[in-house]
């Protein structure tokens, strides 16, 4: 029984000599370097030094986004004998009393060694005056830091973005990425898309601290490396132009080269002006939301895709006429055309030129849901661009079994006609619309981008976007020549340019309240250079604010940046200048057109 209890007691000590042996090992040989870092962080503290962040040029490397140095006033307590005589002085010099500065103290999250920030954006004159007193002010000191600048103010900013500081959320997310508590990240836009290059490594002071946590002594100091500099394919004085000519009219402007994908302006608009703070600015009309990005029904300009996808079915012969009464009939009520008094006897062809509804309700009937919705879903519909920049949305494809999934309902007669003129459950957004323009201008689409490259301070290339082919298709000559029809004579007249001859095509969509107004266009329609998409919201008309937002941008673009001399078309309607406002008048038919035309070619 005893050598029973001695082996037992033997066999316990040895566990015990084992047990601590392999942790002292573990300790000091496996995990020595963490906890070697332990020490080091227990034995000192680190006082971050932001880093500026790069900057952000146009396409021609016109400076749009930089930095500028800031004066910020820190206090660290433990660094003085005489708080409260400090922060008498500091009173009078700031212009704020001694309870403010002391509730900023008490509000303070920030450890004593990493400084409590007293005041922010401090003008040089009294940076000098605090250095003059520096030693009475004794635990004052007053930081260097970048602060982001914006020369253009709210031009572009929904396009760019701002930063902000690190959130609880974003911090789970970017932890492992080396973000910390208190770092400044891209909130939109640019800023936020390609952060991680924007924002540089910050630098410090690692200072010795004693067993309370004082500083003893500076023990490493490390400078801050700024950021990398983006090169955007936007053309600034392009973009500037664009807003301009928007003006306060709330919607979206994406102006984008269908030849490579590369965006050369988007606007949106209401926006924001970033020098100012978050009270001061007015978020009732959701500055902050980029409306390119954004979707909304289409309304007309879907119709050349239902066009296309009933030449491509062979649905109509091309000589096929109907009689647009202002009307058609669906079961118990009246679907009715745009045009109250209808269009009377009009080709399809036609029926796109002057964008009759009644022709689009039959294409549609005949085509059915699923064959519009395959068509609409090969152009990129329903699915985002690829554009390097967040918060796009999808838009919407209906089809018959995402109504039946969505409302357990089935698909009727009314959706398909209210689909085939791009009206009902259909959603785009403005960059899809300008997208598939381009498509429609070239016979071939490019994923969309924004930034060109990424340059560091040597000026050495990082990251560089190249156009990406994402589709190619052959478009119908007769849609191509019934989108030029659309701008040389029909709905979209009024966006006719001498010199820069578009096709387009102008869009009403229904919603609450007034109608959305839309006018897509290319241009020159046989070369294409560019596309325009443009939005507005209540705009009630494409063929009003849209087309004259489109005039104005092509006559500017054919001004400064149209490559190519191209002879002016004769006109085949009449422009009045009243004075007070300008008009247009075209023949309200493709007969009374033919008309016209003849009486031109007899009396040239």
């Amino acid at each position: 029984m005893g050598n029973n209890r001695s082996r037992v007691f033997y066999y316990f000590l040895l566990a015990i000599f084992v047990f601590f042996t392999y942790r002292l090992f573990d300790l000091q040989v496996f995990k020595f370097d963490q906890y070697n870092r332990f020490a080091d962080e227990n034995a000192a503290r680190i006082t971050p030094i932001r880093a500026p962040r790069g900057v952000i040029y146009d396409r021609s490397e016109k400076v749009i986004v930089q930095n500028r140095p800031v004066f910020s006033l820190f206090f660290f307590p433990n660094k003085t004998e005489d708080a409260n005589r400090v922060l008498e002085l500091l009173s009078y010099k700031l212009g704020q009393s001694v309870e403010e500065l002391k509730d900023k103290i008490a509000n303070s999250k920030a450890l004593s060694y990493q400084g409590i920030k007293l005041a922010t954006n401090i003008p040089s004159q009294l940076v000098s005056k605090i250095k003059e007193d520096q030693a009475i002010l004794t635990g004052v000191r007053v930081v260097v830091s970048p602060l982001r600048e914006y020369p253009y103010k709210q031009i572009g900013i929904q396009l760019l973005g701002f930063i902000g500081e690190i959130n609880r959320k974003e911090l789970n997310q970017l932890e492992k990425y080396g973000y910390r508590i208190g770092d400044l990240v891209g909130k939109g836009g640019i800023e936020k898309q390609y952060d991680k290059y924007l924002k540089g490594v910050a630098g410090g002071e690692k200072m010795a601290v004693d067993a309370f946590g004082r500083p003893i002594k500076l023990v490493e100091s490390l400078d801050p490396l700024p950021g990398n500099n983006v090169v955007l394919t936007v053309d600034q004085e392009m973009q500037k132009a664009v807003e301009e000519i928007l003006g306060y009219k709330n919607g979206a402007v994406v102006v984008l080269d269908p030849n490579s994908g590369e965006i050369l302006a988007m606007v949106s608009h209401p926006a924001y002006d970033p020098t100012k703070s978050w009270k001061e600015i007015d978020q009732r009309n959701h500055p902050f939301m980029n409306r390119a990005l954004t979707a909304a029904p289409a309304g007309s300009i879907f119709k050349p895709i239902v066009l296309q996808a009933a030449l491509e079915n062979n649905i109509f012969s091309k000589d096929e006429q109907i009689i647009c009464k202002g009307y058609r009939k669906v079961g118990n009520r009246f679907q009715r055309c745009w045009k109250k008094e209808g269009h009377g006897r009009i080709s399809f062809i036609e029926g796109l030129v002057w964008s009759c509804d009644v022709a689009f309700y039959e294409l549609g009937v005949r085509l059915g849901v699923e064959k519009i919705s395959a068509l609409t879903k090969k152009y990129g519909f329903g699915k985002r661009t690829g554009i390097d920049l967040p918060h796009e949305k999808r838009g919407l494809v209906p089809s018959i079994e995402w109504k039946k999934k969505k409302y357990r309902l089935p698909w009727y007669e009314g959706d398909t006609i209210n689909y085939a003129i791009g009206q009902g459950f259909l959603l785009v957004t403005p960059l899809q619309m300008a997208s598939y323009y381009g498509e429609l201008a070239v016979g071939r689409r490019y994923r969309p981008y924004v930034v060109k490259k990424i340059i560091n301070q040597e000026n050495e290339v990082l990251f560089s976007n190249e156009p990406e082919l994402i589709s190619e298709s052959r478009v119908s000559d007769e849609v191509k020549s019934a989108l030029r029809e659309v701008v040389r004579r029909g709905t979209g007249v009024a966006a006719n340019v001498y010199g820069l001859p578009a096709s387009g095509k102008t869009g009403t969509a229904e919603n609450p309240g007034l109608p959305h107004a839309w006018f897509v266009s290319y241009a020159p329609y046989d070369k294409p250079e560019i596309v325009i998409s443009v939005f507005i919201e209540h705009g009630e008309h494409g063929d009003k604010a849209p087309a004259y937002v489109t005039r104005e941008i092509l006559k500017w673009y054919k001004k400064f940046r149209l490559k190519r001399k191209i002879e002016s078309e004769k006109p085949t309607y009449q422009y009045i200048d009243h004075g007070n406002y300008k008009e247009w008048i075209y023949p309200k038919s493709y007969w009374e057109q033919r008309a016209v035309a003849t009486a031109e070619a007899l009396n040239p």
